[in-house]
């Protein structure tokens, strides 16, 4: 073979397994357990990466945290940290250099599952980008997403849910009885409140561009300008419920 030939292939051939190197997907899983008495407090903020969070009937709190980045320089760029103080759990994700903490090809993701006691409160979830998954949750709930869907199932306390950009879609399960308020929000997607029957509530929703429908014999009323809103009660009244979205529907319907 040709020596300047040969040469050139070599030089092709480490080329591509450096570059190869450079790029090489990083798959990464952290997993930490925190110990806990019933009614404790979780808290978590992830900037890139989707959420979900499962009850079950341990007495702790069981992280796990996969770790997605495009080259390790990505990934040596995004920080974990979790922390317990107490009765309360916190876990954060950040980013050394901030420009990753942008939504692109560059930047890491964290995707978290985590598993907590029923009575748990999720007293502040907080995603930039990612969709938010939670079950089985007896606690109260403070959770809110930038971009990205909320499935929340099972609840039976207060909670207060929101999105700029994406859906929220939650569903009780249980009597009302033990529920003062019950608030969601978003901004660009639709509402869904699944409730058992027999339940005592005031709804006030609110639409800009969407409509809003009830299995509870509600009605909508038109506003003047644009939008509808509603006002009405359910049963006797009691947990307080707002619903508003500006740019989607709003559903209030009956449990399966």
């Amino acid at each position: 073979m040709n020596k300047v030939i040969k040469n050139s292939l070599l030089s092709l051939m480490l080329f591509t397994a450096l570059n190869s190197s450079v790029s090489a997907k990083i798959n990464e899983e952290i997993e930490k357990s925190f110990s806990v008495s019933p009614s404790s407090d979780f808290i978590l903020n992830n900037i890139n990466g989707a959420v979900t969070i499962n009850s079950w009937q341990e007495s702790n709190i069981k992280v796990q945290a996969v770790i997605t980045a495009p080259s390790q320089d990505s990934r040596d760029n995004v920080v974990v940290e979790m922390n317990q103080h107490g009765n309360r759990v916190m876990v954060n994700t950040d980013y050394k250099d901030k420009a990753y903490r942008q939504r692109n090809e560059s930047a890491a993701k964290v995707d978290y599952q985590v598993w907590l006691p029923s009575e748990t409160n999720l007293s502040d979830i907080e995603l930039v980008n990612g969709a938010l998954v939670i079950k089985g949750v007896a606690g109260e709930i403070d959770a809110a997403v930038v971009n990205g869907s909320i499935n929340a199932s099972g609840l039976s306390n207060n909670s207060d849910i929101s999105s700029v950009n994406g859906s929220v879609n939650v569903s009780y399960q249980s009597s009302l009885k033990e529920v003062s308020n019950i608030d969601l929000e978003t901004v660009n997607g639709s509402i869904k409140l699944f409730l058992p029957e027999g339940i005592n509530a005031d709804v006030n929703a609110d639409t800009m561009h969407g409509g809003i429908k009830t299995s509870f014999g509600l009605t909508a009323t038109k506003n003047s300008f644009s939008g509808r809103n509603l006002r009405g009660e359910i049963g006797s009244g009691g947990t307080k419920i707002d619903l508003e979205s500006i740019n989607g529907s709003i559903k209030v319907l009956k449990s399966e």
